[in-house]
């Protein structure tokens, strides 16, 4: 398994056999440093998005995907649209 952090978002990939380590209760452990990089603390929320073709499951802390839906349902008001 490789981890990686990019923008804010902890990329894994799974190993040479196409597996994660998933552990005995049904967890991904991700290294302390990465998700500290990451902002995620213990019992966080985060969104999982999975990309199959090359074997990754992207890490999103939830505090992330609320700024950046939040961002743009500003985007989507501040031009009046519905009224």
């Amino acid at each position: 398994m490789r981890v990686d952090v990019i923008d804010g978002a902890i990329l894994v990939w799974t190993a040479a056999n196409g597996q994660l380590l998933v552990g005995a209760r049904g967890d991904l452990a991700l290294p302390v440093a990465v998700r500290q990089m990451c902002a995620i603390g213990t019992g966080d929320l985060v969104v999982l998005a999975a990309e199959h073709t090359h074997g990754l499951l992207i890490v999103h802390p939830a505090a992330t995907v609320a700024r950046l839906l939040a961002d743009l349902h500003t985007h989507l008001t501040a031009g009046g649209h519905g009224s």
